[in-house]
């Protein structure tokens, strides 16, 4: 987690042209992660999921036995 310092201890009222560029490139880079990678991340937590369930699913039924 990363916590903000502002200078002099103080939350500027507007953002430095800088700090907006830099902003502006980052919400850009994480559209652009997003729209490339969402679909397999998705993908890979549902199997993840799946399988977790399965295992539980599976150690239940041991037990019952």
């Amino acid at each position: 987690m990363f916590i903000l310092e502002y200078k002099d201890g103080v939350k500027p009222a507007e953002l430095s042209p800088k700090a907006k560029a830099n902003m502006e490139r980052c919400a850009n880079f994480l559209v652009k992660m997003i729209e490339k990678y969402g679909k397999e991340v998705l993908e890979e937590i549902e199997a993840e999921e799946r399988a977790a369930v399965e295992k539980q699913e599976q150690e239940s039924s041991d037990t019952d036995l």
